[in-house]
């Protein structure tokens, strides 16, 4: 027993060393946790010390105080945080319309910044000339953010603008930059007639929606309604300093008949203004017209005539009387100025009547084409009717004149028809292509101008080729300057039109030049011809000299033969030619016999040249100042 006794003792020890090792694992319930190091909080542009947005790691340095509820209402982190420090910078980019174009002082420009992280992007900053002038603060987190900053100066000067982009640990992007310039250039504001379009027809007392769009580089101030050449009422924007674009819609109601011409007129806020394209509406008044109708007598002998006396009233203008017997047109009055004439007085007649019952009535016709009738009558032809004396025979009334007023009104009486002149810059004759024709252009008006065209014909054509279509933005007075690149050579006819806002069109007198082609370029006559060998004697030494000349430039190779009998081999590296003289220079630097001299050996000729016989007469002088002369003749010239 004590022997299987001792046996279980030592079988629990060992079970219990066994188990040693697992009962390690298990921590004592008063153990210490390990300290979590939390992610450094980071300093905003206020400077106070705040978590970085949802960055849960960083959580464990709130106050001790704060609540769970206070953690719990932060919003989640992206799925993409890294559980680590993040040192990667964003990734920023700038974009504007169109950088290239000069800005005008006080100008919006829309900046376009776009960030992107790999983790959260929290702010953009935009610097001008490096001056921090405006920062976006992402309002949730977000891994690209897209910001518009609307930037302006009110000066004119080069800016360099630019933004980075700094994620929630504050890496911060390279920076994106753009430069532009401020300038003082305002340009006037374009303006645009948008409605009614095409062929307008309206009505007296009816009102007309006139809309329009006006744009700036700055600001459109106000936009005006003119009528006639007549201001009628204008429009402002709400904002004081003026918008752009500033659309418009203008209800006019036109009050008189016949054509009306209509412009928009925009100015910006620096009282620049620029005219939309004319358009003309036509108004009439479609009510039909009136008319009455007087007749002489209703029992009408055999052989006589029926006479009535007509008189038509419309607001359109009249266009003409007609009588009708038993349905039948018998007679036609046409009114002389149907545009002008509102009044038509005339007398009608219908003969070859048959004997017997009939009925009449007249009818009258406005410009437009409505219509009114005289009530009808019924009258008798008989041969026992009466017949009227003599004395009261009724002859035709003529139309009366117009316009049909109570006191006849004078014509309207129209300022002189705009003029234009052409005139060539240079020569008036002639211009050498492929130089621009350079033609300006003067026009004037005792009204406002409304166009101005320019139009080309090469005689013998028929086509007539349109080189400018210019607005003249309502100016009395205008000038232009054309440069006209031709096509081809060849006599040319230019004319010029003008029309004003009152349709009265000038044309200028037809300007005829000539476009020729280019003269060729004509060489340099060279009097004489240098290039081949050319030798000279000197008591010292002999020279060959082997010129290849390039107009007027010599260059070569040169022979010093001495009377020691040593050869030394030379480059001509610097010469020119004339009628004249002759100079050049020889380096020997490339002998080898001169290799080894500390100063290498040169010469420099100054020359004189006689063409007949060929002759160079020469000074010379060496490196060391030495100066020699020699007389060159062409090899084989005796």
């Amino acid at each position: 027993m004590d022997k299987r006794f001792g046996i279980s003792l030592r079988i629990l020890f060992f079970f219990a060393l066994a188990l040693t090792p697992l009962a390690s694992c298990v921590p004592s319930p008063t153990a210490t946790p390990p300290r979590q190091t939390p992610f450094p909080t980071l300093a905003l542009t206020d400077g106070t010390a705040t978590v970085p947005p949802n960055d849960s790691a960083a959580l464990a340095t709130v106050a001790p105080n704060a609540t769970a509820a206070s953690r719990a209402t932060s919003a989640p982190r992206p799925t993409n945080a890294l559980p680590f420090a993040d040192m990667l910078p964003p990734l920023v980019q700038l974009t504007v319309q169109d950088p290239e174009l000069p800005i005008s002082a006080n100008q919006r420009v829309a900046l376009n910044v776009i960030g992107a992280d790999n983790d959260v992007v929290t702010r953009l900053e935009l610097y001008d000339n490096n001056v921090l002038i405006e920062q976006a603060v992402a309002s949730a987190p977000t891994n690209i953010f897209f910001n518009q900053f609307l930037w302006s100066r009110p000066t004119p000067g080069k800016h360099t603008l630019r933004v980075i982009a700094l994620d929630a640990h504050d890496n911060a992007s390279a920076p994106a930059e753009i430069n532009l310039n401020v300038i003082n250039n305002n340009r006037a504001p374009g303006v645009m007639l948008t409605a009614p379009s095409g062929l307008k027809d309206a009505e007296v007392g009816a009102p007309l929606l006139i809309q329009g769009v006006a744009t700036d580089d700055v600001a459109v101030t106000r936009m005006e309604l003119i009528v006639d050449n007549q201001l009628v009422t204008f429009v402002t924007p709400i904002q004081a300093g003026g918008v752009t674009p500033f659309a418009v819609a203008i209800p006019w109601t036109p009050m008189t008949t016949g054509s009306h011409n209509i412009v928009l007129r925009a100015y910006d806020n620096q009282n620049a203004s620029d005219d939309s394209l004319r358009y003309t509406v036509r108004v009439f008044d479609n009510q039909p017209p009136v008319v009455e109708a007087e007749w002489e007598r209703l029992e009408i002998p055999i052989g006589d005539a029926l006479l009535v006396q007509a008189l038509a009233l419309a607001n359109n203008g009249i266009a003409r009387l007609e009588l009708y017997v038993d349905e039948r047109v018998t007679d036609i009055v046409n009114s002389p100025s149907a545009a002008q004439q509102t009044m038509l007085r005339a007398t009608l007649a219908a003969g070859d009547l048959a004997e017997g019952a009939h009925s009449a009535f007249v009818r009258a016709y406005d410009l437009t084409g409505n219509t009114a009738e005289s009530p009808r009558v019924n009258f008798k032809v008989s041969p026992d009717a009466p017949r009227l004396a003599q004395n009261l025979n009724i002859t035709r009334i003529p139309p009366t004149a117009s316009p049909p007023t109570a006191t006849p009104t004078p014509a309207l009486q129209l300022p002189p028809a705009p003029t234009i002149q052409l005139q060539l810059e240079g020569n008036p004759l002639r211009v050498s292509l492929p130089d621009p024709a350079v033609i300006q252009i003067r026009a004037h008006g005792s009204a406002e101008l409304d166009r101005i065209e320019l139009w080309a014909r090469y005689p013998g054509e028929t086509i007539q080729q349109l080189l400018l279509e210019e607005n003249a933005k309502g100016a009395t007075d205008k000038t232009l300057t054309f440069q006209w690149n031709a096509p081809r050579a060849g006599i040319v006819e230019v004319r010029a039109q003008v029309f004003d806002n009152l349709g009265q069109m000038g044309e200028s007198a037809l300007l005829r030049f000539t476009l020729q082609t280019p003269e060729g370029i004509q060489a340099a006559p060279q009097s004489a011809t240098f290039s081949g060998t050319w030798v000279a004697d000197s008591p010292s030494a002999r020279f060959e000299a082997t010129f290849t000349q390039i107009t007027s430039a010599l260059r070569g190779g040169f022979v010093e033969k001495r009377a020691d009998g040593k050869k030394l081999n030379g480059r001509i590296v610097s010469g020119a030619a004339s009628d004249k003289t002759v100079l050049f220079a020889v380096d020997f630097s490339g002998d080898a016999q001169t290799s080894g001299s500390r100063t290498p050996h040169a010469l420099l000729f100054d020359c004189s040249y006689k063409a007949r016989p060929p002759t160079l007469t020469c000074n010379y002088t060496n490196e060391f100042g030495e100066r020699g002369s020699a007389i060159f003749t062409p090899l084989g010239q005796k």
